[in-house]
């Protein structure tokens, strides 16, 4: 954000309204009609709003930024308790747990969206359009986020994020972050493999079982996702849009790689300072890794000291 510019300038719903018709919309059905329908077989036209008899409310960038992290970080937990379920209320919610421990005791979603943040360096330019192409798709069908979770994204924030439209990237003025770009989309497709979803999370895709959650990524993954084909079209820069698939399967490989590496790495105990891990990590005791244990039954053998004894190759 640049110093000049306050953060805490409230954002009516007619200047919203004013920035919308900009004509993004409409420059994503000319350019493929179906756009418009791209809900069509998940319960009807999907051409709904949640909020559209609530009144207008005015927020700020402040409260911008909250939800859309708090909506980013419900993701992560939600996604590592995928990768590896363990005791947590996301891996007892999705159906899959554990009765110890699994990666959210490790907060691997650090790990992970540190990680997504890092990946693929984009232009502002090329992140803008991505997210209004997004924007644009939520236009057409929104994320509802449940009322019992309403409170977790903030003040307004249940109504910020139900109603985002191609305006929220100007105001954000290109700083956001791959990580927040990953959460709109696997929520997005989560919305699409299940329509409207209830649950004690603000995120539809926390939401899920797990088996939903597996069809999410079936859904992103797939060349011929009409999801991902939606977001492409509208985006305007050619150069853009025929990078975005190959930008977005990387993302969607990633999160699924490292929510386990993060899971089973010994990232949070780690001092950098020192190079030393400071205490048994997560990891070890679930693979029943044993470094200093002598040879037995206990992990591989080639994972305590140097294989054979060797000291030099």
């Amino acid at each position: 954000m640049s110093e000049d510019k306050p953060t805490n300038v409230p954002i009516s719903s007619g200047r919203r309204q004013l920035l919308i018709g900009s004509g993004l919309l409409g420059a994503a059905a000319a350019v493929n009609p179906g756009m418009a329908f791209a809900h069509w077989g998940r319960g009807g036209w999907g051409w709904w709003n949640p909020e559209e008899n609530v009144e207008p409310v005015d927020w700020t960038v402040d409260q911008l930024r909250t939800a859309l992290t708090a909506l980013r970080d419900d993701t992560f937990f939600a996604m590592i308790a995928f990768g590896v379920p363990g005791d947590d209320p996301y891996s007892e919610y999705q159906g899959v747990s554990t009765p110890y421990p699994g990666g959210i005791t490790t907060r691997a979603d650090l790990y992970l969206f540190g990680g997504t943040d890092l990946l693929v360096p984009m232009p502002p330019e090329f992140m803008d359009q991505m997210l209004a192409s997004i924007a644009t798709y939520l236009k057409l069908s929104p994320m509802d986020i449940p009322d019992m979770a309403a409170e977790d994204v903030g003040e307004n924030g249940e109504y910020i994020l139900e109603n985002l439209d191609s305006t929220f990237t100007e105001l954000l003025e290109g700083e956001v972050s791959n990580s927040v770009l990953v959460a709109l989309l696997l929520n997005l497709a989560a919305t699409r493999v299940s329509g409207s979803i209830d649950g004690p999370f603000p995120s539809p895709f926390a939401n899920l079982s797990w088996e939903q959650k597996a069809k999410v990524f079936e859904e992103l993954e797939n060349e011929h996702s009409w999801l991902k084909r939606a977001i492409t079209w509208a985006i305007p820069n050619r150069d853009y849009r025929e990078a975005a698939p190959g930008v977005l399967n990387l993302m969607v490989s990633f999160m699924l790689r490292i929510s386990g590496f993060g899971s089973y790495c010994e990232f949070a105990v780690f001092n950098p300072a020192t190079r030393e891990v400071v205490q048994r990590p997560l990891g070890w005791v679930l693979s029943q890794y044993a470094p200093d244990a002598p040879p037995s039954g206990i992990g591989s053998d080639d994972l305590i000291g140097y294989f054979q004894g060797r000291r030099s190759v």
